[in-house]
């Protein structure tokens, strides 16, 4: 069975072409990512958003000594709901968000639809699948260099000798993909950081990433599926996908 590609679409605001292609996509077995800015599913405090944002709303409002982030916060759910609502062909305020032990996201009563959100500065990626787990993380590119002190601590030998062996000026993207895998791998073990980062790894190839052990050796490459992608809005997305049985 040839598992279709990640799908990723814009996603600024309810309602449009989005909406209809990501239901498809994810019917027809493709995990799709969503990239929007939280400004574009930014709403004013009120009673709307208290039913859209339910048990959550006591959360939304504790943050209201960070006026951003409560904004990113209401946004962040304002998105998860009305994707999923056009997914699953419900109104988006009968929809309700709960967290895991790790703090991972999830829609309460619907556990056949995976999320994961990420946020980083204006930028907001969920990323969905009707078909097992999923974790996503976003990073902007050429924010800090290749952070040497970090790759030690996060990485592989494996990996350390492939980023060595890189061009200099290619070392900092490399390690953010690198270091964007590890992390939409964890959330989507819903482990959060209780998985040692220097404990596994990946090969990049292109858009894809194989994951290693952290000898360098691929395992469990027909469980999950891995991918890294340089967005127009000058980031890199990562995701790490479960695979269903038999694919």
């Amino acid at each position: 069975m040839t598992v279709p590609p990640v799908a990723h679409l814009r996603a600024d605001g309810p309602g449009g072409a989005w909406t209809r292609v990501a239901g498809a996509a994810l019917h027809a077995g493709t995990a799709v990512v969503l990239h929007a800015s939280a400004g574009s599913w930014s709403v004013p405090d009120g009673p709307g958003l208290r039913v859209l944002l339910g048990r959550e709303y006591e959360r939304y409002r504790a943050a209201g000594h960070r006026p951003a982030a409560r904004a990113r916060f209401a946004a962040s759910r304002r998105l998860v709901k009305h994707a999923a609502a056009a997914v699953l062909d419900v109104p988006a305020d009968e929809l309700d968000i709960a967290r895991g032990p790790a703090g991972r996201p999830y829609l309460r009563g619907c556990d056949r639809l995976g999320l994961s959100l990420s946020h980083t500065g204006d930028l907001l990626v969920l990323a969905l699948s009707l078909h097992g787990a999923i974790g996503a993380d976003a990073e902007p590119l050429g924010r800090s260099g290749c952070r040497a002190l970090l790759a030690q601590r996060a990485c592989t030998p494996q990996e350390l000798a492939d980023l060595r062996a890189l061009p200099a000026a290619e070392r900092g993207d490399a390690m953010l993909r690198l270091w964007t895998l590890k992390e939409a791998y964890t959330k989507a073990l819903g482990v959060g950081t209780g998985l040692p980062f220097r404990t596994f790894g990946f090969r990049v190839e292109g858009a894809a990433a194989v994951l290693h052990d952290d000898n360098g050796e691929p395992v469990r490459p027909e469980e999950w599926m891995f991918t890294t992608h340089r967005i127009g809005t000058g980031h890199v997305v990562s995701t790490a996908r479960a695979l269903p049985p038999g694919a």
